[in-house]
């Protein structure tokens, strides 16, 4: 990351920053390959949508972690493209370096921190980044489809989506009535271009490789990619044969067909749905075993056919929204149950997309439209859209430390746990009053379970020049001094968001908390029926703030927490005389 090179072969745009005296970057190969999205979302920080582009752009097998096979196959190449002269031994050390929990892999939040502690060792900025980041796109993506069509992010999505149109019952596997189904429509596209026999008997019986008769997503795929990798044809031409495969299918599935059939809608069956952290969630929910047990806790109301030409999850939302008689400006999550995976369970699936062709709407619709359907979706984590605030990315680099010196006074703190566990515990009175130099911080957890399930915090704010945007900073969590019973592993990372006083006014902002991605995790590990029935998004605030002028002695440093009645030096809730909202 922190020594890419100057090159001109082949117009690439890998460049080079001395390092610093005495520093030392443990993952230099990192900055060599992002893929930032063309249409990144106005409201997500350009510097984590790179990031996160980076990321996959070196999940080869797109699981959602970095193995050191992919880790050094994407460095190899990188390398060899700009004349460098790569070592695999080299290359390893730094994953290993970059893996804190010793897991032999990277997830993102590892890739992460590594990425921006080397572009902070460098003194690069905001700017810099993105468009150092964004500069290797190209060649990342180019690298990835020189690797063949295994590796082409483009052909797996693709071949997803055909091996879905190939499963007409929808229980997640091909029978040899489907196969042959589909072998007459891939042999009127696919003759001229691709070997026939990429779906003939023969090769269902070889790519069946455990013999029991059907094949599943990763036998299908892995024979398409022999297949692939023995035809002389480049990767962007078997892409846009593949695509004209799907084209068909999809007209051939929908042909005489507008919509699936009725859909029961399921909705949280308390008025009030308490909030919960994933190891608090599950207990009082239905496994696979007991499935009633989880409906218990859900009533349905209503039931809808589903237009096929919806394309976007909020297209979903909007429709459910009006079934429902929900206001216009309620974000929803929506998740539905989708065909049995090894072992019959059958996944809880969040719905995603929010432009069309990206997440997992066509899917969800092809997938409901099949005989073997579960044809329910679960409506939950209702809360207002905002309108006049918007989405703030946090502070990085040389304006998060130009933030933290303007914090020179009283720090007002929020927790999280205080503000939203159960029933949760009222805000301070509107307005909040501080003066210029104090902060007002709140306090959001990263994980949960010993670092099994991961949260994401969103700021929304209505302007940030009176508060600053947020400045986070990690705090390890204290441990208890009590003496545990058995063994419960290291408390989760905390993180505090601090918002400086900056001048004299008001602010509005809001933060909200979630962990709805990772549900599906939670139920594949619980054997749940249903998602949980807590919500897992919840919202601290809004929280209105005036700002006034600093007068008299500034006590630097002093912090101060609310406990729902009252500013005190302890953090947590107070204790509650009698249920009182």
């Amino acid at each position: 990351l922190c020594q890419p090179v100057f090159s001109s072969r082949g117009g690439s745009s890998r460049w080079h920053r001395p390092r610093r005296p005495g520093r030392a970057c443990a993952l230099p190969g990192l900055c060599t390959v992002a893929a930032a999205s063309a249409s990144a979302m106005t409201e997500k920080d350009e510097v984590e949508t790179a990031l996160e582009a980076l990321f996959k752009a070196y999940d080869l097998d797109e699981s959602g972690e970095l193995s050191r096979d992919e880790f050094v196959k994407i460095e190899m190449r990188l390398a060899y493209e700009t004349g460098e002269v790569y070592k695999s031994d080299s290359g390893a050390a730094r994953l290993t370096l970059a893996d804190r929990d010793s897991s032999g892999t990277l997830d993102y939040e590892e890739f992460r921190t590594r990425f921006l502690t080397c572009y902070t060792e460098m003194g690069m900025n905001r700017k810099e980044i993105v468009e150092h980041v964004n500069k290797q796109v190209k060649m990342a993506l180019t690298e990835r489809a020189r690797m063949g069509p295994r590796y082409h992010a483009g052909i797996r999505q693709v071949l997803r989506h055909i091996f879905d149109l190939f499963d007409v019952s929808g229980d997640g596997n091909l029978s040899p009535e489907e196969w042959i189904a589909a072998q007459k429509v891939v042999a009127v596209e696919v003759s001229d271009d691709l070997d026939e026999g990429w779906i003939d008997e023969a090769a269902f019986a070889a790519a069946d490789t455990n013999g029991d008769g059907v094949l599943d997503l990763p036998e299908f795929m892995e024979s398409s990619f022999s297949m692939f990798e023995g035809v002389k044809k480049r990767t962007d031409d078997i892409l846009t044969t593949l695509q004209r495969v799907a084209k068909v299918l999809e007209q051939q599935k929908n042909q005489g067909r507008k919509e699936t059939p009725a859909v029961q809608i399921y909705v949280q069956a308390s008025e009030k749905p308490e909030f919960q952290p994933p190891h608090a969630s599950w207990q009082d929910e239905g496994t696979e075993e007991d499935p009633e047990r989880s409906l218990a806790h859900w009533r349905v109301a209503g039931e809808v056919a589903l237009p096929l030409s919806l394309q976007t999850a909020d297209d979903v939302a909007a429709l459910l929204r009006l079934l429902l008689k929900l206001p216009v400006d309620m974000w929803v999550s929506i998740f539905f149950r989708g065909p049995p995976r090894e072992g019959g369970a059958r996944p809880i699936t969040l719905l995603r997309g929010e432009r069309p062709g990206e997440g997992n709407t066509a899917g969800m619709l092809t997938y409901l439209s099949k005989p073997n359907a579960e044809l329910r979706l679960f409506v939950k984590n209702n809360r207002k859209r905002p309108s006049k605030l918007v989405r703030q990315p946090r502070a990085f680099l040389e304006e998060r430390e130009q933030l933290l010196a303007k914090r020179v006074g009283q720090c007002w703190g929020l927790d999280w746990e205080t503000q939203l566990v159960g029933e949760g515990m009222l805000l301070p009175p509107r307005p909040l009053i501080i003066k210029t130099g104090d902060a007002l911080v709140v306090e959001v957890p990263q994980s949960d379970d010993n670092g099994e399930y991961r949260y994401v915090s969103s700021v929304f704010m209505d302007r940030n020049d009176v508060l600053s945007k947020p400045v986070d900073e990690n705090i390890e969590p204290k441990k208890s001094k009590k003496k545990k019973k058995k063994a419960t592993g290291e408390p989760d990372p905390l993180l505090q968001l601090s918002f400086v006083a900056l001048k004299e006014g008001k602010c509005v902002l809001f933060v909200d908390v979630s962990w709805e991605d990772q549900e599906e995790k939670l139920a594949a590990a619980k054997t749940l029926a249903t998602p949980v029935s807590v919500n897992s998004v919840a919202r601290i605030g809004p929280i209105e703030v005036e700002v006034e002028k600093q007068t008299g002695k500034v006590e630097k440093g002093t912090f101060v927490w609310w406990n729902g009645e009252k500013w005190s030096n302890k953090k947590g809730p107070a204790k509650r005389k009698k249920k009182k909202r």
